[in-house]
């Protein structure tokens, strides 16, 4: 009886260190997003503040980054294959639609949804892709 007392509370220790210890996964996310952070994303979660993505994931992270690209308000999310326009719809009747969809076809599939602000550009992506994933689609979007 007390052997078993003793393997009962040894076990108990053993799985409480264990759920302390982060996972390989999870170390290389901590990396991956500051790294992020070096580069000058600013990185929140989906479910903390005002969320205006259409994914309500809140396991989802945001990822933002400052606008220096020339279109300064618009909500695309992806949809199959394709980033499809969400607001302002007077866009999609503009002459520049089809350059704008043009460099969206050139974006990362990991990307799920992105909002062009007069400040900022926020995206959720696929983190599990890495760091050379976000380097290139923080160069897309500068050129955008």
């Amino acid at each position: 009886m007390e052997y078993a007392v003793i393997f009962i509370v040894i076990a108990f220790l053993i799985g409480t260190l264990g759920f302390a210890i982060p996972s390989k996964s999870s170390r290389k996310i901590s990396v991956l997003r500051i790294e992020a952070s070096k580069i000058g994303f600013k990185i929140s979660s989906a479910s903390i503040g005002k969320n205006l993505f259409k994914n309500k994931d809140f396991n989802s992270m945001i990822y933002q980054i400052k606008n220096t690209a020339k279109l300064k308000e618009a909500h695309f999310f992806r949809d199959k294959d394709e980033l499809i326009l969400y607001s302002p719809l007077k866009l999609k009747y503009s002459d520049e639609y089809s350059e704008i969809q043009n460099e969206l076809k050139n974006l990362s599939p990991s990307v799920e949804e992105i909002i062009f602000s007069k400040s900022f550009i926020s995206f959720i992506w696929k983190e599990s892709k890495g760091l050379d994933e976000l380097i290139k689609i923080n160069n897309l979007l500068k050129n955008f």
